[in-house]
């Protein structure tokens, strides 16, 4: 066996060299050096499978010089026969199977499986055994087979870059695809963002983040990360609006259902979303949202010059503190302090009622107290109802205050995966004089 680096330049001197008509003393000499190079055991693998199986590569010829082979295999159970089916790309050293997943990725114990060898051989022994069957399909059919030949390899696997590059390929007509093995999380941070009509989604490599505004008093954004998703494919930078009620109506189909998602975007076109409940195997519901064009977002941000009051709460208890507030109220203060009252929240109604709830720094609820200035200001009732939902469904709730009173609340969420997932609002104070 030769050296992993080695391995690559190697193999292709080999099939160059043997490139074309093969004698009888010529296959000898090739296989007596794949031998040498692979191994015995691997290189009889894949001369089995090219004897036993059935080879078709696709290919269409709208300008995509882009070839998809499928290996065709009988697989025996105790009542009957089945076929089976593995999915390759020719040209690239990447393979679904378990043998491939385990000990070419994980333990780095081979350099490639039987079934990548077993199509290699096949291009190279065509012109003498016709071992491949050539098929051409139109553009759309083979787009659809771009999109249903590949599946993910086993979670933990290992290769990023062959599964990106994977990926990039089968989903090459999308400016982003992204797959979720459960909806649940998402579905309860798009609900708690939910307030206005519609979201700005912007995704890049970073994750995927949406957007909601109420005129410039109030501001909500999602933040998703790329490790919540099974699959994440994004082209460059993507934005588009949605309709918040449509988008919410989707991924509510299946209420209270495990379900699975797919997320498919091209410019212009619809959010396509596709939902696949976990125990039904025959049951699956497509939804295409109209998008538009999104436009620019408020930028707010708290001042960094001035000192910064921060505190994080247990979202159950922050969200029980808001429940106990009086209900008819319209404005609501906050108080950070370094001293007593620590943090306190408390409402002013029509007729000056007053309620108000103190939490000492020291308090079991309290997660990080760090405040070194006072700081108080009024919001409207109204706009602190938006943040209800992400309240309820965050472990931990943390807030933020400057000098100027603009209020950034973050709502942390965990995915089943532990992955980040959390809500981000920002509520401008009530000014004096209004």
């Amino acid at each position: 066996m030769q050296s992993a680096t080695r391995l690559p330049f190697l193999l292709q001197e080999i099939f160059e060299q043997f490139k074309g008509s093969l004698s009888i003393d010529d296959l000898a000499d090739f296989y007596a050096k794949l031998n040498s190079a692979l191994g015995s055991r691997l290189v009889a693998f894949a001369r089995q499978f090219i004897d036993n199986h059935a080879i078709t590569v696709y290919f269409s010829n709208a300008g995509k010089s882009l070839s998809l082979a499928e290996i065709r295999e009988d697989c025996y159970t105790k009542k009957k026969r089945k076929k089976k089916s593995l999915h390759l790309l020719p040209d690239v050293n990447y393979c679904f199977c378990k043998s491939f997943q385990t000990k070419v990725l994980k333990l780095g114990e081979a350099y490639t499986c039987e079934h990548v060898l077993a199509l290699r051989l096949a291009f190279l022994l065509d012109n003498c055994i016709n071992c491949i069957q050539f098929k051409e399909v139109q553009p759309h059919k083979f787009d659809n087979l771009l999109k249903g030949f590949s599946s993910p390899p086993p979670q933990g696997s290992g290769d990023n870059l062959s599964h990106k590059m994977t990926l990039g390929l089968e989903y090459i007509n999308y400016r982003f695809v992204g797959c979720l093995e459960n909806i649940k999380t998402f579905a309860a941070g798009i609900r708690s963002i939910g307030f206005g009509d519609h979201g700005i989604f912007h995704i890049n490599e970073d994750g995927l983040r949406c957007t909601v505004e109420q005129g410039k008093c109030i501001q909500a954004n999602l933040f998703i990360t790329p490790a919540c998703f099974s699959d994440y494919h994004v082209n460059g930078l993507v934005h588009f609006t949605i309709n918040m009620n449509v988008l919410i109506e989707c991924l509510s189909i299946f209420a209270g259902i495990d379900c699975s998602m797919k997320m498919f975007y091209k410019d212009d076109d619809p959010l396509v979303i596709i939902l696949e409940p976990h125990d039904e195997d025959n049951i699956r519901t497509e939804c295409s949202i109209k998008t538009t064009h999104y436009d620019e977002t408020m930028d707010f941000c708290l001042d960094a010059d001035s000192i910064l009051n921060t505190v994080f709460i247990k979202g159950r208890e922050m969200a029980n503190i808001f429940h106990d507030l009086d209900k008819s109220a319209e404005e609501l203060q906050i108080t950070l302090s370094p001293r007593k009252p620590y943090f306190k929240v408390e409402t002013l109604g029509v007729m000056q009622s007053e309620c108000s709830i103190e939490v000492a720094k020291t308090s079991e609820m309290m997660i990080l107290f760090n405040c070194k200035n006072l700081t108080t200001a009024r919001y409207k009732i109204s706009l602190m109802r938006a943040t209800q939902r992400a309240m309820l469904a965050a472990s931990k709730v943390a807030i933020k205050t400057d000098s100027s009173g603009l209020l950034e609340m973050h709502f942390m969420m965990q995915d089943e995966n532990q992955a980040e997932v959390y809500a981000q609002f920002y509520i401008t104070p009530v000014v004096e004089n209004d």
